[in-house]
């Protein structure tokens, strides 16, 4: 009699009455590899994968006699992995469980603390599960390479042996999500397209470089019929696994028949893609083929991380000069190819002083839209995650619930855990807690555009730097001059301070949905909420930057008018400055002054909403905002 085995991959949003889910890709590329193992196929039943986030009791209920479960663990999933497995083990305690993913140490300390595990496997899983599934049941599992076993109570370490491949089976191709498909047809999927693996980078807080260094790329025929499948079984959302997408020679290629999928089948809606660092010509020309058929979630990433070169140097990479980075912000915004930039704040040298600069320098290269600001996680796998490194740089971690923002409580919610740097041996706590607070408020008054014009004048007419506007912003908050947007406000400081402590703040905008949402969001949907009032609130405020009456007044009538607003198709100012013109010369790094005379501006929304939580969902979460927060549409009359 064959034994049964199951595979359990579940994402943190993927709940009970979930109605867009995540197929279990990593789960099924291990079980498609494993399963072509003709032992394991003799040997074995596979029954199912788990992949949404249900009670664990009713997942153990619906196992027959399992045999083996393997799980995929990342920092979204591995709590609930863990209370699963010990109710598995509760009920049938011959049950073998095998923990692998990137959220595994590579060493046995994992085993030493779970007793509810069995096994653990390193590195690419889908070589070493199905010999360890074959060991298992005609041999001896001790003898198998990258794991980590038990015996006689103590955990020993296994063999280690490279196994990186460039062809593995395809869950898509093999069918292993066919009867998924079949089984849930009320739920619409997203999926993972892989079409290479690896890093040639070996940034200090990632894992994937030190994993597998050298970049290796997957067949073009298995790709192409891999999309031509997420097309057909109507895949909405595609999400590109690759770490340096445009980096290949074939990318060019790939990203066509994702466009033609979308053209013949409807599928994928959107796609969102980790580009690569270099090739700046290639990626663009993908982000513009994506562009032209609307598929592009957000458009291209130019990451920076850091700008401070000490910081840099601490987590071993190179960034392009800043000459490159504003070239390319520049080609991308003439073009109107929504570009974003990322920043991690907690790196190793990093400063309040070198952060916020950071912030500001890329207002003054040409990124007023979308950038990212992400806490660094410190992964088990990373060399920031290991005891030397740690030392070296007194880095201290808040142990914070992992929120995955977006999504509604669960009821069978288990929270997951991760552990976010909150100090360094440069940036104590309290600064941590300020530079969150300054990247959230930026965020918000000038990436999402609240305030933007107002800055991005006072920079260029009036000499005041980008941070000495949003420093002095933030003190004018909280002098108590504006109630409203002070208790905003202060709801996302408190919500960092929180976080500092371990505990877990959750933003809600009732009026936008039941959703959480990200602290600039929240900022954002809040004021213009009541923009009204926001905007009376700003104006001593902003007249104590911008002395001249008559300017303030005409910049007020065009930030107020062209942003955009539920229920607001158009609007109109009229002005004694082309401000249209002078903003749209900035955005692409061409500077030139106002020009003077009688200008009356339309502003039309291409594509109106006409509830919040519509606003909330389409405009602030799909749309990213950026240039998208400001209507697109304008008319000079």
């Amino acid at each position: 009699m064959k034994r049964n085995v199951w595979f359990v991959q579940v994402d943190i949003s993927s709940g009970k009455d979930s109605k867009v889910v995540y197929l279990p890709y990593t789960a099924g590329v291990i079980v498609a590899n494993a399963w072509r193992n003709k032992k394991v196929a003799e040997s074995y039943e596979f029954r199912d994968f788990v992949f949404i986030r249900k009670n664990i009791e009713a997942v153990v209920a619906e196992m027959e006699n399992p045999a083996v479960v393997g799980f995929s663990n990342y920092c979204w999933n591995t709590e609930y992995n863990l209370a699963l497995a010990a109710e598995i083990k509760s009920k049938y305690p011959d049950c073998v469980t095998v923990f692998g993913g990137h959220n595994i140490p590579q060493n046995t300390d994992f085993l030493d603390a779970h007793p509810e595990v069995d096994f653990l496997c390193f590195g690419e899983g889908e070589v070493t599960f199905g010999n360890l599934l074959e060991a298992l049941a005609h041999g001896n599992p001790e003898t198998v390479a990258n794991i980590a076993y038990r015996k006689g109570g103590k955990a020993y370490l296994g063999s280690a042996e490279a196994i990186c491949y460039s062809d593995y089976a395809s869950p898509y191709l093999d069918g292993w999500f066919d009867r998924v498909l079949e089984k849930y047809p009320h739920i619409e999927f997203n999926t993972i397209l892989e079409t290479s693996r690896g890093c040639p980078h070996h940034c200090s807080y990632c894992d994937w470089g030190p994993l597998s260094s050298k970049t290796r790329f997957f067949p073009l025929e298995k790709i192409l019929a891999e999309i031509d499948w997420i097309g057909r079984n109507k895949i909405r959302f595609v999400w590109g696994a690759d770490a340096n997408f445009g980096i290949g020679k074939n990318d060019l290629e790939i990203a066509d028949a994702l466009v033609a999928a979308k053209e013949k089948y409807g599928y994928p809606e959107r796609v969102r893609i980790n580009y690569s660092k270099g090739n700046s010509e290639r990626v663009r020309e993908i982000v513009r083929r994506f562009n032209r058929k609307g598929i592009d979630r957000e458009g291209a990433t130019i990451s920076l991380q850091s700008l401070s070169p000490v910081v840099l140097e601490n987590i071993g990479r190179k960034n392009m000069s800043l000459e490159n980075f504003k070239k390319n912000f520049s080609l991308y915004n003439e073009e109107k190819l929504q570009v974003y930039s990322e920043l991690i704040l907690g790196l190793p040298g990093e400063t309040y002083d070198s952060f916020v600069d950071g912030i500001c320098k890329l207002f003054e290269i040409g990124q007023h839209f979308i950038f990212e600001v992400y806490h660094c996680i410190v992964l088990p796998n990373s060399e920031l995650g290991q005891k030397e490194y740690v030392e070296k740089h007194g880095i201290k971690t808040s142990h914070t619930e992992y929120v995955r923002f977006h999504c509604a409580a669960d009821a069978y919610y288990i929270p997951e855990k991760i552990d976010i740097i909150t100090e360094t041996a440069t940036m104590p706590r309290e600064d941590w807690q300020r530079s969150s607070y300054f990247a959230e408020i930026t965020r918000a008054m000038h990436a999402c555009g609240l305030l933007r014009c107002f800055s991005v004048y006072a920079f260029y007419e009036l000499g005041k730097s980008y941070r000495s506007f949003y420093e002095g912003l933030t003190e004018y908050i909280e002098s108590g001059k504006a109630p409203f947007t002070n208790e905003v406000c202060t709801t996302v400081r408190e919500y960092f301070e929180k976080q500092a402590d371990g505990a877990t703040p959750k933003l809600y905008a009732p009026f936008a949905g039941n959703l959480v949402w990200e602290p600039y969001e929240y900022i954002f949907l809040s004021l213009l909420h009541n923009h009204e009032k926001f905007y009376e609130e700003m104006l001593p405020y902003l007249r104590s930057v911008i002395a001249d009456e008559n300017i303030l007044s005409q910049l007020a009538a065009y930030q107020k008018a062209v942003i955009r607003k539920p229920c607001e198709e158009s609007s109109g100012c009229t002005t004694e400055y082309d401000f249209y013109g002078y903003f749209k010369n900035i955005y692409v790094n061409k500077y030139e002054p106002p020009v003077k005379g009688s200008f009356r501006t339309v502003f039309t929304d291409s594509n109106p909403v006409y509830t919040w939580e519509d606003f909330g969902k389409f405009v602030v979460w799909y749309g990213k905002m950026g240039s998208k927060s400001y209507k697109d549409k304008i008319e000079m009359q």
